[in-house]
């Protein structure tokens, strides 16, 4: 009898089916197949260990990014409201605009640059968000 081996067995079923083999050409006895071993030898227990490990290493990378975007939102309300009360204390949260809140911003006005005065006014005016029609002491009718 020849032995017929698969392409798709398993190391652990090859050496099954050899000791199997020996015994029924009676070359060895049949207690060897009592004593055989049957715990795969392919390294499953192995590949599973690393594959709950990673799938670990996965879950704790997922939860470190959710925490990080967390802490990145929550840095960024804070940053709004930071934000929000700057705007409050420099009057430009509600409809009413008040002067005197601001013109501690204005620069010391120079006859002799009078371009750069201006330039600088229109610039700072612009980042706080000042209505136009507050630029200046007379208004277009």
């Amino acid at each position: 009898m020849a032995l017929n081996f698969s392409l798709l067995m398993r190391k652990d079923e090859i050496k099954r089916y050899v000791l199997e083999y020996l015994v029924d050409e009676s070359i060895l006895p049949s207690t060897v197949l009592e004593t055989a071993i049957t715990v795969p030898t392919d390294n499953t227990f192995e590949l599973k260990r690393l594959e709950i490990e990673m799938s670990k290493e996965v879950r704790l990378k997922e939860m470190e990014r959710e925490r990080e975007k967390e802490e990145r939102e929550i840095q960024m309300q804070k940053e709004a409201r930071e934000h929000e009360f700057r705007m409050k204390q420099l009057g430009l949260d509600t409809g009413v605009f008040d002067i005197s809140k601001h013109v501690k911003f204005v620069p010391k006005f120079q006859e002799d640059i009078v371009d750069k005065f201006f330039n600088h006014f229109e610039k700072l005016s612009e980042q706080l968000k000042w209505p136009r029609d507050k630029w200046s002491h007379t208004h277009p009718e």
